[in-house]
């Protein structure tokens, strides 16, 4: 692992425990055991290592929604799966969910970035919804409108199901994957076909 992964991994690390507002580069240099200025060599400022590990999390979630894209069958399993895989995802870059608006008011790029991933998305997941329809599993009576609408929904729970989470259940790791895919998962019931089994 190179000196900008280090810097990368050890800043994801003190941001999910302390956040963002008490966190500088010096902490960080200080955890790593390497001069703020060797820190500042790789990243000038302290934005640029939060865009950093925006980038790694869109690129992580780019390769989830890739593999979803190409694969042949559409059925309950994979849904599940992908839906345990982002919400894992979620959680190892938490301190960015847990802080997402004060992010994107604080480097617009992020913001900017952010709402062009959920543009590009929602057709990602129309066309999922669509195979789903095709496949049998998902109801073809459901007007398209309905289906934007739970596109929008995902991403609501998606993206602050961690803001919930510390504001009622306080569930760590594992335990609080495993509510919020109930609860993610519940959200596709009314979409799927008579005799498909549900979750």
């Amino acid at each position: 692992m190179d000196t900008k992964e280090r810097i990368l991994q050890t800043a994801l690390s003190l941001y999910n425990r302390r956040g963002i507002h008490s966190i500088t580069s010096r902490h960080i240099a200080a955890e790593l055991g390497i001069s703020p200025g060797n820190l500042h060599y790789h990243f000038k400022h302290t934005e640029d290592i939060i865009e950093g590990l925006y980038q790694e999390l869109s690129g992580h979630f780019d390769v989830l929604m890739s593999s979803m894209e190409t694969t042949t069958e559409m059925n309950l399993e994979r849904l599940t799966n992908f839906i345990d895989q982002s919400l894992e995802l979620s959680y190892t870059y938490r301190f960015i969910f847990l802080h997402m608006v004060e992010i994107g008011l604080r480097i617009p790029t992020i913001r900017n970035q952010y709402y062009a991933m959920t543009q590009r998305r929602e057709k990602e997941f129309l066309t999922l919804f669509q195979r789903s329809k095709a496949s049998g599993i998902f109801r073809d009576d459901i007007p398209d409108a309905v289906w934007v609408s739970l596109v929008t929904q995902i991403f609501i729970v998606g993206d602050f199901w961690l803001s919930n989470n510390e504001m009622t259940r306080r569930l760590k790791g594992n335990k609080a994957i495993a509510h919020y895919r109930e609860v993610i998962l519940h959200l596709f019931v009314p979409y799927l076909r008579k005799g498909v089994p549900s979750f």
